[in-house]
């Protein structure tokens, strides 16, 4: 069991490697849910469903990212704070496909669990780095690291889910292999916030509603 936190630029992005495999029943579900094209035009199809977490067939998985971003909130991030699933979604790629650059606005906690990858990265960008933030300097820079780069590639495969703020920019690498399946969720805190004391004390729900 091998995981890591990489604070680049100050974000803390947690990585799990190889901790949760999906049974051959489970994987061919979740290739047989209904697909639609991606935006970007390229060989990017995204889940229908906006909360796949929900269907009966992949409570197991479910349980597994909930754990997992249960030890991201309170080891990671050392908060006592809940939080709970927005939304769900799985995408394909084939051929020289990759989920272009983004964000995920209202979400506050993001997760990417790969179901089948041998061989990925995904990219994460910044508009300038961390050091950059208080005067713009062009840096003449000896070895690119967390706190003078505007951008960071970690390497992932089958098995592994990675976490992160839902407001950093990310992208995939071009795919290279015949097949690669990921499961996105996203996350927002829930319950009780702030200290009445202070004045800041109010409650947040997550609940549905169409």
């Amino acid at each position: 069991m091998i995981r890591h936190l990489i604070p680049f630029a100050g974000y803390p992005i947690f990585v799990m490697k190889n901790e949760f495999n999906l049974k051959k029943e489970e994987l061919s579900f979740l290739k047989n849910l209904k697909y639609k094209k991606h935006v970007s035009g390229n060989n990017l199809k995204l889940s229908v469903d906006t909360n796949i977490l929900e269907l009966k067939k992949l409570q197991r998985l479910k349980k597994f990212i909930e754990n997992s971003l249960n030890i991201y909130v309170s080891n990671v991030l050392e908060i006592k704070n809940k939080f709970s699933f927005c939304q769900s979604w799985s995408t394909i790629q084939n051929g020289k496909a990759y989920h272009p650059k983004h964000a995920h606005p209202n979400h506050i906690i993001s997760s990417v669990y790969y179901a089948k990858a041998d061989e990925t990265s995904l990219i994460f960008r910044i508009n300038k780095s961390i050091i950059q933030d208080g005067f713009f300097f062009d840096y003449d820079i000896k070895n690119y690291n967390f706190f003078n780069s505007d951008m960071y590639t970690i390497p992932l495969k089958t098995g592994d889910i990675i976490f992160f703020p839902g407001q950093l920019n990310h992208e995939s690498v071009i795919n290279n292999e015949k097949e690669r399946i990921i499961v996105g969720s996203s996350f927002f805190i829930e319950g009780k916030i702030g200290d009445k004391n202070n004045k800041s004390n109010f409650v947040i729900s997550t609940t549905k509603d169409e």
